[in-house]
């Protein structure tokens, strides 16, 4: 028997057929079309994926009109945000329905700035405090007790680190340690790679007869590598300090500021991480004087954001305060939480 189709069986017919299954449609303003899967559409050129020529790139000025078969998110000239399924009435003109079935928008083709546009990096916090004591008692009473935290919020194009550390040492009821840093810097990126700081800190230290230290520093730095696994930067600009002492005369001067701060993964499986920091402020107009900090250790993770780091730490100022000494050494076993 033959068997004839009537006109409403394949318009049923063709309603049931999957729309995942049909691809997307260019129409250009030369009367050509091209199907694929529209990947996105950048500055002045639409990128159309095909099963036939592979990737192709076409100038959005030849393009006519689109169809799409699945939602695209549209960024208007504006920077609203759009997102539907794309299709065209007669002559051509663009509309746009969020959902299916509901009422299609009109569009224009001039106000298209992008399509399925990267989505931009937001903010990102990452930081850690660790704190450490000490207490003997019996033939000896001596306390030890030290604290740091720092936090490190990045934005693609700003950086922004707040941190700060204390320690506190007696013996036989006897300060024989205290000291107090809190510092500030802001980073913005001129590009990937170098970027212009300013920075804030303060400082003290009782046993050596300082009062309160402050630095201020701008400068330039470059970030040669800034991955999960490893982190590198160097930078460097003048600095102003004014050190107020107790017992001594109070100091105001220019500084040559340099520092280098330094991570980096040595094992995945276990996730321990070495780290090294340093600064120089060296004094322009006695260069034989300067203030040199740095940080090295390794950290360890325990159970999730828990760590333990082994830390050793060693500072010089070429010309304390009268009875102070020049070197101080420190070395640290914390307990943290990162996040």
């Amino acid at each position: 028997m033959e068997l004839s189709a009537h006109p409403l069986i394949l318009v049923l017919i063709l309603l049931l057929i999957p729309r995942s299954g049909l691809p997307d449609v260019v129409f250009l303003k030369n009367g050509d079309r091209l199907s694929g899967s529209i990947i996105d559409k950048t500055a002045d050129r639409l990128t159309l994926e095909t099963g036939y020529a592979g990737r192709l790139e076409i100038q959005w000025a030849d393009v006519s009109h689109l169809i799409t078969d699945n939602p695209v998110r549209v960024v208007l000239d504006d920077g609203t945000a759009v997102t539907g399924r794309l299709s065209a009435i007669a002559g051509g003109e663009l509309r746009i329905a969020a959902e299916p079935g509901a009422p299609a928008a009109p569009l224009s083709m001039l106000r298209i700035a992008a399509i399925n546009p990267p989505e931009a990096p937001g903010l990102s916090i990452k930081g850690q405090v660790n704190a450490g004591v000490d207490m003997d008692r019996g033939n000896t009473d001596n306390d030890v007790y030290h604290i740091d935290a720092e936090s490190v919020f990045r934005w693609p194009d700003d950086r922004v680190t707040l941190g700060g550390k204390g320690d506190l040492e007696k013996s036989e009821g006897v300060k024989t340690k205290q000291q107090a840093d809190l510092a500030g810097k802001y980073d913005h990126f001129m590009n990937e790679k170098w970027y212009l700081y300013s920075g804030l800190g303060f400082e003290h230290d009782g046993l050596a007869d300082l009062d309160l230290r402050t630095i201020v520093s701008l400068g330039s730095g470059y970030q040669v590598f800034e991955t999960e696994r490893t982190n590198l930067s160097i930078e460097g600009g003048p600095a102003y300090i004014w050190e107020n002492y107790d017992g001594s005369d109070d100091q105001k001067y220019v500084a040559a500021h340099w520092a280098l701060r330094f991570d980096h993964r040595l094992y995945e499986a276990w996730n321990l991480q070495a780290f090294h920091k340093q600064s120089l402020d060296l004094r322009v107009r006695e260069t034989s004087n300067y203030i040199l900090k740095t940080e090295t250790g390794l950290r360890l993770p325990i159970i999730d954001s828990l760590q333990t780091t082994l830390q050793f730490n060693f500072d010089r100022n070429s010309a304390p305060a009268q009875g102070a000494e020049k070197n101080d050494y420190e070395y640290l076993l914390t307990g943290g939480y990162t996040w």
